[in-house]
């Protein structure tokens, strides 16, 4: 599926006014909701894969698959929140698909990464920053992504869509096909497997 994306596209418009265009005939309907999209859709594959060019495949994948299967949504949940799971049951066919191979993903310094709370860090360093500092910084944040990756894949995934997406609660556990009550469940131990994990490298 090969498109031609327009960079102005209106944002003013709803998911689901688009999403009723596109089935009454409008394919730049759908065309929007990728430019809307496509950059969360990579921030979440790549959060859980930790590879660039694995996670650009898999977004475009995501959207290729969402396009293709736009008849089975009923609007049962938010559009985002259905191409959320799309988006992370791909990912878990291609780390499963590394797993099998051996490959392991690698760690980008100047990515979104998540802290053991609830706040986001965006770059390593700031320009003004010391140069002793924005080492004290990078080595933190590399080594916050290696446990990240070390957390067994069900804590991982809800810990990137509540801290990278900021997803609620009720909207992780449509994407994922579980309770809330286990979603609040694996975030709570996910983080604390982070910080006993962090703390042992301290």
């Amino acid at each position: 599926m090969q498109r031609v994306l327009n960079s102005d596209a209106e944002t003013t418009t709803s998911d689901q006014e688009l999403l009723k265009r596109f089935r009454t005939g409008d394919e730049a309907a759908f065309d929007e909701l990728v430019l809307r999209h496509q950059q969360r859709a990579f921030n979440v594959a790549y959060q859980l894969l930790r590879d660039h060019e694995d996670a650009t495949e898999v977004a475009q994948d995501a959207f290729v698959r969402a396009y293709r299967s736009l008849d089975s949504f009923h609007g049962e949940c938010e559009f985002t929140t259905w191409l959320h799971r799309i988006v992370v049951n791909l990912a878990h066919n291609k780390y499963r698909w590394w797993k099998r191979r051996g490959k392991h993903a690698g760690v980008s310094l100047d990515s979104r990464l998540e802290t053991v709370d609830d706040q986001m860090s965006r770059q390593v360093a700031a320009e003004t920053d010391a140069p002793d500092t924005q080492a004290v910084k990078a080595e933190f944040i590399e080594l916050l992504s290696r446990k990240m990756n070390e957390l067994p894949d069900k804590f991982r995934e809800v810990i990137v869509l509540r801290n990278v997406e900021n997803l609620s609660y009720e909207e992780i556990a449509v994407a994922l096909h579980c309770s809330v009550g286990t979603v609040k469940s694996r975030i709570a131990r996910g983080r604390e497997a982070l910080r006993n994990s962090m703390k042992r490298e301290g």
